[in-house]
């Protein structure tokens, strides 16, 4: 096969994943205002399935009631029923792929430019995060996904706290050792939920990139540490903190992903393919170098197989994560397995989509046809859009 690692099957604590290929989590904007699955959403999450993904992340639910709209919710029992379907329908399209959901609680905003800091969280309020998480991992487990992943990267509570910007006071913040307390509380305490017979990754950030943020030097200490702990997977983000974003326009609220940050999350098309790579690459080698073998999983501009298969070779990371390259075309996998790469839609990384979840609208991609919500089926390039881009911004 031309790419052997990419399509080697990965076995995590009994789980085997049939190949290299996650797609990772995105928001997709497609639940009810309150948070609840729609056909909408379970159509997007079967396109995917068809393609070929060995794994697939969904979206990240809400473990806490909150106001913020179309954001999948995993807070209540009442949510359990539509996740169900969303996993039970997958298994039904492809019973090779493996459903995993991440849970997170996010910071607070306001239309007045007000954001939630993780100071505003006493102490006696932390428990409660804890509680949360857990509550939320007996739903995932209820629902029938194979593993779960630990929300610990962009703007939002853990990765906040485990961030450098975090300078609380009562043992929770300042040194790295302290900034680490919750995330860790939070993980033994879904591990003990889960058992050890079940796979439970982690999402952190290799850079934060801003000035006051996580480098790669504290990233990589945080990744040994969730090794040490036994965490299945260690999957590698970046970007999108709320200390770099733009001031917002008057009623709207701040977004992390108007900044250089927010810019690095997702990278645009000019920054060059595969620029996240040595972050994984260097988290890997702390990691092995403590002794733990934990499957890293890199994201973040990676198009094309050949570029997958390299990354993997070169041992700069085990698993492939894609999200909008996925989004664009949901069949890579197959296409890539079946030596069709000439019938890839590729994804431009115009941000299209980045764009509409900041507006909370519907996300889509640019290169379907216009007013789709999922690519065609078949999908080639001579029904695809040409995509667009601000050239201003070259």
């Amino acid at each position: 096969m031309k790419y052997e690692k990419l399509f080697e099957p990965i076995t995590m604590r009994g789980v085997t994943f049939s190949n290299r290929i996650q797609r990772t989590s995105m928001v997709s904007g497609l639940t009810t205002e309150e948070g609840f699955v729609t056909e909408d959403l379970k159509k997007r999450y079967l396109r995917e399935a068809k393609g070929g993904v060995g794994a697939i992340v969904v979206e990240a639910a809400v473990v806490i009631p909150s106001k913020s709209p179309f954001n999948l919710r995993i807070s209540s029992d009442e949510f359990v029923p539509g996740i169900t379907e969303v996993v039970k329908a997958v298994r039904e399209v492809n019973k090779e792929v493996k459903m995993g959901i991440q849970i997170m609680q996010h910071l607070k905003l306001a239309k007045t430019g007000w954001r939630q800091k993780v100071e505003d969280f006493k102490t006696e309020e932390l428990p409660k995060i804890v509680a949360d998480h857990v509550a939320a991992a007996k739903r995932a487990l209820a629902a029938g996904f194979d593993f779960i992943e630990v929300h610990m990267a962009h703007a939002y509570v853990l990765s906040s706290f485990l961030s450098r910007v975090n300078k609380r006071t009562d043992g929770y913040g300042g040194s790295l050792q302290n900034r680490m307390k919750l995330p860790i509380e939070v993980f033994k305490a879904v591990r003990a939920v889960v058992g050890e017979n079940y796979p439970l990754g982690v999402r952190i950030n290799g850079e934060d990139f801003h000035v006051s943020g996580n480098t790669l030097a504290q990233s990589s200490r945080i990744a040994v540490k969730f090794a040490e702990l036994g965490a299945d997977y260690i999957s590698v983000s970046a970007g999108s903190r709320f200390e770099d974003a733009l001031t917002p326009a008057e009623g709207n609220p701040p977004d992390p992903m108007s900044g250089y940050s927010g810019h690095r999350m997702s990278p645009w098309f000019w920054w060059p393919d595969g620029c996240h790579v040595y972050l994984s690459d260097g988290i890997r080698e702390a990691v092995r170098a403590a002794g733990f073998t934990t499957p890293i999983i890199i994201a973040g501009k990676i198009r094309e197989p050949e570029h997958a298969e390299k990354i993997l070779q070169q041992g700069k990371a085990d698993v492939i994560g894609l999200c909008r390259a996925l989004l664009a075309d949901p069949d890579w996998p197959n296409k890539a397995k079946e030596g069709r790469e000439k019938e890839l839609v590729r994804c431009v990384a115009c941000n299209w989509c980045l764009e509409a979840d900041s507006r909370y609208e519907k996300v889509n991609c640019n290169r379907w046809p216009q007013g789709m919500l999922n690519a065609p089926d078949p999908f080639t390039p001579s029904i695809a859009r040409p995509g667009e881009f601000k050239k201003e911004d070259l």
